[in-house]
């Protein structure tokens, strides 16, 4: 071997040891067989090692032959350097297995044996992070005198790791799960929760309609918004809406108006305002005044807020409206067929929703979907609480407004027993709450009892309530009861809200007072689709009779071809005991015709109702221009046998949802119009978006315009550079990731993933590092006609560093100037050369431009 060292020279690197002799040995021992290796290759070979690789040494040394492909000596010290960084105490973010879980202050000091600069990882800091420091004990030689502060070797636990990155002041540490803590899963510190950047915004859905029948026509117009304002750490929320049709006087609503922050040190959120009372114990009321209520969402393996599926079947392009406790709450248009609706929230965590569906002839037919929180459980010594003090404000002007207080607990007795309670007081009325929820291997079960005393003129009513719920997933049938309940009150029982209505002298034979009631919704996979079940039975102290609601779905796939088959049927009583049942059976399939994802499908919707009425829908839907934008055409007959035919569109835009339609039959005509979408205004500009959620990100691609972000479909950043991304959870790690593949040759990012932990309800601020210009080759030589060294760095003339040398003295830069001067340097060495680069083609990726450096 010593012809090769005679040819070359040779760089100092680390002995072939550890992980870096696996690949240095193996070049070596190879190098007379495959002398000629592309330096890519090799180098790809390489790197990876020797990042890893131990600390350089003196009088180890590295032979540069292994290294072919260039006219002069190869430059690769800075391949071999890495990242380097001072002693001292840096602010870093500290990534555990890739997740970011702290934001630390690190002390980083030089190890005496092998003379690297390392982070000073403590068991304390560890602990925090989520490492089991007990099982390192048992994993790893820990001396019995170290304390908490001293430095822990991570790396000589077993398959863990350590990384630093100055340039992002990222620390990475990859630990096995046997070292973890089970019960640190999904929590992160308090400390990375970002409370965001200051910010206006508008949630808009809108939605119109005009029906003509009967040669008369109705105009109807609904407009939902949802306003807030982020400063600093508060956040003000408005909820409201602007009605207006021939039918019906112009009414604007306020739903809720509220301030908002977190009490981070009590993991709750103080609310300040016009809203709901926390109901997981005692039924929702609307009210004035201040609330502390403990946030779920700050805790580990938090519970999700139960939000019911809205599920119907359509005759017609009809228009659905959900109503809670009077108030309007959605409003959308849906084409024919079968429908389901799960982008609404409800006000509270209880309370029945009235659905109606208005078909495009003007009819009319409305159902309950119940709605009620899940079995109240939590782990053992954990516990959620509210406390509420105000006045209660209804939707009538008619109705007393009462002070009054409540509050609630829910705590953890054990693993499988979970205790709750509460106490409701106002003027004239006393309840109090006790309960008890068993998690049991049939599933989870909760019984309470309320007792409420009502002072009402000339008499004092008491009564009890008593409650069951239940749910449950059978793993031996994989059957989910998403919600089972049982809940029967006495006679002279009152909730808050109907002894409300009872001082107010509003309580008439009219309004219900319940009785008992049972509800059930259900979900079981078949082999070959799936069945679901919604059902509500409800009876009445002072009305005759009892009501109904059942609806049965099943639907699956044979083959291409996807099939519903659902039944509907409404049993109710009226003030004179006369009692009605209605019912409707519907048929849906739907057939791709063709084999591409995108193709255009085939439909067919029969209905047939209890009044014997039949009708049939054929038609078709695709995609048009774009994946985001689908169209409908259909038609048949209606339920009387005359003709009818709908056609709509939808498309999904980078700012917002927008639909159309048009309906006709024998004796109608409908039109619709809808849009959903958001208006954001905020330190860099004002952009719309799409429908907002109670939390998202302002992501910002400086001077890109048209950048797009994945899994989040549509959304794309505008002129100022800002998209709005919606829809992120708080208090957890979000990741949004820009999709590359669509920004072009003249974009660079330096960092394509930002991971964000937002708080409730904020405008986090995501920034993608990006340059922009023009992408050039440049072909270099030396004055004297010779190639730069495969390694040297292209650099502007302030010191940035835009490329590397390869072994063909050619460097690809993204230049953000038409003309310039650029400098190179190497060891030993270094020239500059000046550019003018020809008029841009947009045909070729990149341009060729060739200089000569002096």
């Amino acid at each position: 071997m010593d012809w090769l060292y005679r040819r070359t020279k040779e760089v100092r690197v680390s002995s072939c040891r550890g992980r870096a002799r696996a690949t240095t040995c193996l070049l070596s021992h190879n190098v007379n067989r495959q002398a000629r290796w592309p330096l890519s290759l090799g180098l790809c070979l390489l790197a990876p090692d020797l990042a890893l690789a131990e600390p350089v040494e003196e009088g180890a040394r590295f032979n540069t032959a292994f290294i072919h492909g260039g006219e002069q000596p190869a430059d690769i010290r800075a391949f071999l350097e890495g990242n380097s960084v001072l002693p001292g105490v840096y602010r870093v973010d500290i990534y555990l297995n890739r997740v970011l879980s702290a934001r630390r202050d690190v002390r980083f000091s030089r190890n005496s044996t092998s003379g690297r600069v390392e982070p000073c990882l403590t068991l304390d800091l560890l602990r925090d992070l989520g490492l089991d420091t007990e099982r390192l004990g048992s994993l790893v030689d820990v001396s019995s005198q170290a304390t908490a502060e001293q430095c822990f070797d991570l790396a000589r636990l077993d398959r863990a790791s350590v990384d630093y990155q100055p340039n992002s002041l990222a620390l990475n540490l990859g630990v096995p799960q046997i070292a973890l803590r089970r019960d640190a899963r999904g929590y992160l510190s308090p400390e990375l929760w970002d409370q965001g950047v200051g910010s206006a915004f508008v949630n808009y859905s809108f939605n119109g309609n005009r029906r003509e029948f009967d040669r008369q026509k109705d105009d109807s117009y609904y407009l939902g918004l949802r306003n807030g304002l982020n400063l600093g750490s508060w956040r003000l929320r408005n909820e409201s809406s602007l009605v207006h049709g021939d039918s019906q006087a112009t009414r604007f609503t306020s739903n809720q108006t509220y301030a908002q922050r977190d009490l981070t040190a009590w993991k709750s959120q103080l609310t300040l305002g016009e809203t709901y009372t926390d109901s997981r114990v005692f039924d929702s009321v609307r009210y004035r005044g201040v609330q502390v209520a403990s946030d779920d969402g700050m805790l580990p393996d938090s519970e999700r807020v139960y939000a019911p599926v809205i599920r119907g079947v359509a005759e017609s392009s009809a228009t659905v409206e959900i109503r809670q406790a009077g108030y309007l709450l959605y409003s959308s248009n849906v084409p024919p067929g079968p429908f389901e609706i799960n982008d609404f929230y409800p006000s509270g965590s209880n309370g029945d929703l009235l659905v109606t569906v208005i078909e495009a002839d003007g009819r009319r037919r409305t159902f309950i979907q119940a709605f009620a929180s899940l079995p109240l459980m939590l782990p053992k010594g954990t516990f959620s609480y509210s406390v509420e003090a105000g006045e209660y404000d209804s939707n009538d002007n008619r109705q007393l407004n009462p002070g009054f207080a409540s509050t609630t607990l829910i705590y953890g007795l054990s693993e499988h027993l979970t205790g709750f309670g509460g106490v409701q007081l106002a003027d004239a009325f006393e309840a109090s709450n006790l309960g008890l929820g068993v998690n049991t291997g049939m599933g989870a079960v909760s019984a309470d009892l309320t007792h409420s005393v009502s002072h009402q003129a000339g008499t004092d009513l008491g009564g009890k309530s008593l409650r069951l719920r239940y749910a449950n997933t059978l793993n031996a049938t994989r059957t989910t009861f998403a919600l089972a309940g049982y809940r029967y009150s006495s006679e002279h029982y009152r909730s808050f809200e109907q002894h409300v209505e009872e001082r107010s002298h509003l309580a008439q034979g009219t309004i219900g007072r319940a009785r008992d009631r049972f509800d059930i919704t259900l979900s079981q996979p078949l082999e070959a689709g799936t069945f679901s079940l919604t059902a509500l039975e409800q009876r009445y102290w002072n009305l005759p009779g009892k009501s109904r609601q059942f609806n049965a779905t099943y639907g699956g796939y044979w083959r291409d071809l996807s099939y519903s088959l659902s039944l509907d049927r409404t049993h109710s009583t009226d003030l004179d005991g006369r009692a009605g049942t209605d019912h409707q059976f519907t048929l849906t399939l739907s057939l791709p015709l063709g084999r591409h994802e995108r193709s255009t499908r085939a439909s067919l919707t029969a209905v047939r109702d209890s009044e014997g009425d039949s009708s049939v829908m054929a038609g078709l839907t695709g995609r048009v221009l774009d994946r985001n934008a689908f169209y409908s055409v259909l038609a048949g007959n209606d339920g009387s046998g005359a003709r009818a035919g709908s056609a709509s569109i939808n498309a999904t835009t980078a700012v917002g949802r927008f639909d159309a339609g048009y309906s006709h039959g024998r004796d109608f005509n409908s039109w619709s119009l809808g849009a959903r979408g958001s208006l954001v205004a905020h330190a860099g500009g004002v952009n719309l978006g799409q429908s907002l959620g109670d939390t998202f990100v302002l992501a910002e691609v400086p001077g890109v315009q048209g950048a797009h972000f994945n899994n989040f479909s549509g959304v794309e950043t505008g002129r100022n550079g800002f998209a709005v991304v919606p829809y992120v959870q708080p208090y957890r790690a979000n990741w949004i990731s820009l999709d590359t593949r669509r920004l072009g040759a003249d974009i660079e990012v330096d960092n394509a993933i930002v991971q964000l932990v937002p708080r409730r309800g904020s405008s986090t601020h995501a920034v993608f590092k990006a340059s922009t210009g023009r992408r050039v080759q440049f072909e270099l030589r030396q004055a004297d006609g010779s190639a730069l060294p495969f390694g040297a760095s292209v650099q502007q003339v302030d010191g940035k560093v835009l490329a590397v040398v390869d072994p063909t003295s050619r460097a690809l830069v993204l230049s953000d100037q038409e003309q310039g001067t650029l400098q190179v340097k190497w060891s030993g060495g270094s020239c500059q050369f000046q550019f003018q680069l020809p008029p841009r083609d947009p045909q070729l990726s990149y341009d060729r431009v060739r200089e000569v450096c002096r």
